[in-house]
């Protein structure tokens, strides 16, 4: 396989997909990045963990001109947010560039377009599946459950679209899509490994 193959793991809120990357990059021996991303973002911008973290996949208000204005610095809708964004892509290309990993959530699949060992990934499960594991997870109940789904995969998408000017979840965006609801992680990995090496052969 691969040695320098990147990840790029975008996900329904509890459809697995976070504990599929964890999976994937330990059986690969590769570097995983989620939530540690969030402690460089912050000691590269100069801005607080919190602030970061207020802003990380939240949903933004769409640009009246250019979605991706951003790059260019013309950002005065939300500054922050774009301040963030910048490093958060910065960060991305470089650990990219370091050495094979993967890497949830984060824009990675857009950012990362024309790494040549990118490999995207869209993650989706039914949402009865994804009800039972977030009331299971996170003890709540089924109704507070369905809540969190509707609210965090809303922002997600709302977060995407801004700064990418796409559409989340949709198929033709990402390399291989994969419904989690009758696979657990290690199923879903044998997926992902299986696909990458009919790709590379």
């Amino acid at each position: 396989m691969d040695q320098h193959l990147v990840f790029a793991i975008s996900r329904e809120y509890g459809s697995g997909g976070r504990e599929i990357g964890e999976r994937l990059a330990s059986e690969l021996g590769i570097a995983y990045y989620d939530k540690l991303l969030l402690k460089r973002i912050a000691e590269e911008s100069g801005l607080s963990g919190d602030v970061v973290e207020d802003f990380d996949e939240k949903p933004m208000r769409p640009l009246l001109l250019n979605p991706n204005s951003f790059f260019c610095g013309t950002d005065i809708e939300h500054p922050v947010a774009s301040r963030i964004y910048k490093t958060e892509v910065d960060i991305l290309r470089s650990i990219a560039n370091e050495g094979p990993c993967v890497i949830v959530g984060r824009c990675a699949d857009y950012v990362l377009e024309g790494h040549p060992g990118l490999v995207s990934l869209f993650v989706s499960a039914p949402m009865e599946a994804r009800v039972a594991r977030v009331m299971r997870r996170n003890n709540l109940s089924e109704s507070d459950a369905r809540s969190r789904i509707a609210r965090v995969d809303k922002n997600r998408a709302s977060y995407y679209r801004y700064f990418t000017d796409e559409n989340w979840g949709q198929a033709r965006n990402y390399d291989l899509c994969i419904n989690s609801g009758n696979l657990d992680a290690l199923g879903a990995v044998s997926v992902i490994k299986t696909f990458v090496e009919a790709r590379q052969s």
